[in-house]
This record gives structure tokens, sequence and C-alpha cells, in this order.
């Protein structure tokens, strides 16, 4: 990999951490480990080291302790599920992840039993599913399951470039990547946490779809800079894209990213300002715009709050923790 310099990613955005973050942590530590995700000592140590629930804490820094807890569990959920991703690759386990994958898509629509229900990730997924959808609107849960399925969509196409070691059109990949990062389901919990209401009119809606929309790239794009050292030859990474299609060099490539980055926040805040206007054209009631605006704010503040995470919060992207040819980092349970 070429050396090259880190611009400087901070976000314009004001952040705040949820006053029980170790509480927070831990919770989702020990369902982590009572679901089976995390077995060994090793990857239990390492599992603190990464600090989901502390990101995650950023996301809604005011919001009840139960709400937070469950959104850190999904969370934890969505990285180790990430984990197993990477290495079926990296492993030659596509088919078998695949087959996973489709069990998890199978209980994301509604049935109740599929061919894996003594896999750990099903259980997990299952106990999280049983926690989320009751008591929810129906078209709150008809959205979630459907980013959800997204999610999982988004890595099998993600996974189909890797073996196929295509590097894919710059807008092809700017869609995966949204779809794959698990930013909508979790902006859904959001909203349901904040006690929001956002109906699907509002939701679609241009401005409501730039905050979302741009949350995910700013999230997604900043993780790829912050990641690229661990990620040689890896075709799902925008630097890595941008180079390719454009033959701008690494460094080029970096900051041709970081400014397509700062464009986003610019779009994100204009859409932030003109929010409350297109609430009162949609009919949102006064009483409930400040828990829509409260969704907006946990985004920015997650957003902020990722980038340190991915700088300095975390080892997740650690000079030591650079797997080698067909191996994977020491954090990682090999689930599969």
């Amino acid at each position: 990999m070429d050396t090259y310099k880190l611009p400087d990613l901070r976000l314009p955005f004001a952040t705040a951490t949820h006053p029980q973050t170790q509480q927070i942590q831990e919770s989702t530590e020990r369902w982590c480990r009572e679901f089976g995700l995390l077995r060994s000592p090793s990857v239990v140590k390492k599992f603190r080291a990464l600090g989901y629930g502390r990101i995650m804490s950023t996301l809604t820094p005011y919001a009840p302790f139960d709400g937070l807890a469950l959104i850190a569990h999904w969370n934890s959920f969505f990285f180790v599920t990430d984990d197993q991703q990477n290495i079926a690759v990296t492993s030659n386990r596509t088919a078998l992840y695949e087959d996973l994958v489709a069990s998890m898509r199978q209980l994301i629509a509604g049935f109740g039993s599929t061919a894996h229900d003594d896999h750990p990730l099903i259980g997990a997924l299952r106990d999280l599913l049983i926690r989320t959808l009751p008591d929810r609107p129906a078209y709150w849960i008809t959205r979630f399951r459907h980013n959800l399925d997204l999610w999982l969509t988004g890595h099998k196409t993600e996974n189909s470039y890797r073996v196929a070691n295509k590097v894919p059109e710059v807008e092809d990949y700017i869609a995966v990547r949204r779809d794959a990062s698990t930013v909508f389901p979790t902006l859904d919990l959001v909203e349901m946490v904040e006690q929001a209401t956002i109906p699907n009119d509002l939701y679609h809606s241009p401005e409501y779809q730039t905050l979302v929309l741009g949350t995910a790239d700013i999230m997604c794009w900043i993780n790829d800079i912050h990641s690229l050292h661990m990620e040689k030859g890896d075709p799902i990474n925008f630097v890595t894209v941008l180079d390719h299609h454009e033959h701008l060099g690494i460094q080029k490539a970096i900051d041709a990213v970081a400014a397509r980055i700062s464009s986003r926040v610019l779009d994100h805040l204009n859409a932030a300002h003109k929010l409350p206007e297109t609430m009162t054209a949609f009919g949102i009631g006064f009483d409930e715009e400040p828990a829509v605006l409260r969704c907006v704010q946990d985004q920015q503040s997650w957003a902020a709050g990722m980038e340190a995470w991915d700088r300095t919060g975390t080892i997740r992207f650690a000079d030591s923790e650079v797997p080698g040819h067909g191996t994977k980092a020491s954090y990682v349970e090999d689930l599969l």
C-alpha cells in the first residue's frame, strides 16, 4: 500500500456521549456472550477494546438506558455479522455464509423457523426481533424489515465483487456501500427509541432522504479512509474505487473522498435546516417536531462520534490488527 497522509476528517457536528456508556458496553458484552457471539476469553477481551457500546453511546446520548442498550445489541450483532462476511471471503466460505444469510433473511421476513436455528447469529437475530417489533406501527415494521434485508442483500453484492476481484463503478459502489452499512436500520431504531413519528411520506421526502443517505455516506466514506490500511486489495472501499476509475493515485483519491464527505456534510446541514418547514408541509404537528429533530441531532452526534472512534477510540483499525493473507483480525470470533 502506498504511503499517504490522512486528512482532518473531524465533523462540524455537535456530539455527546450517554452518561451510562460503561454500563452500555457491559450490557452488550453480556448479551453477545449469552447468545454465543463471543466465545473465547481472548476475543471477549478484544471486544472490550473494540468498544461497540461506547460508540453507540454517541448515537442517542440522552435516551433511556434500555432503548440505547437495544440499539447497542443490534449494532454489536451487525459488527459480528460483518466480520463473518469478511472471513467468509478470505477463507473461501462465501457459499456457507450466503446460506446462513438466506436463513437470516427468512427470519427477518417473518418466518418462524429456518435451516440454521441452532446457529448463534440466528438465535441472536431472533431475540432482537422479538424485543423490537411488538407494538410498532405497521409502516415502521415494513420499513425496518426492508432495511434489514437491504443490509444482507448488500453483503451478497459486496461479496460478488470481492470474489470476482472486480471494482464496482462509482455510483454502484455508493449504493451498495449504503445498503450494506446498517445505517438505515439503525436510524429506524433511533426513531423508535426517541419516540418519533416519521411517516413514510416524510421519510421518503427529498429533505429527509438527504439526511438518511447523507448520514450513511458520511460515515461510510470516513470509515473507508480510516480502514484503508486494512483493506489492501479489497474493492469495497471508496478510495480504491476512485483510484481505479479516475487514476488518481492513493493520496489524491483519499483527498477526493474527503472532498465528497465535506460536500455531504453541507447537504446534511442544509437539509436539517429546512426540515421544520418540510414537516409543516407534511402536516407534522408542532408537538411531534422535537422528537424528529432529536433524530437528526442523533445522526450528527453519531457521525462525529464515529469519526473519533474510527481514529482513536477502537482497536478495530489498529495497525496491529491488520490481518495477513487468508487470516482474520484477532478480535474476530469465527462463527462459520
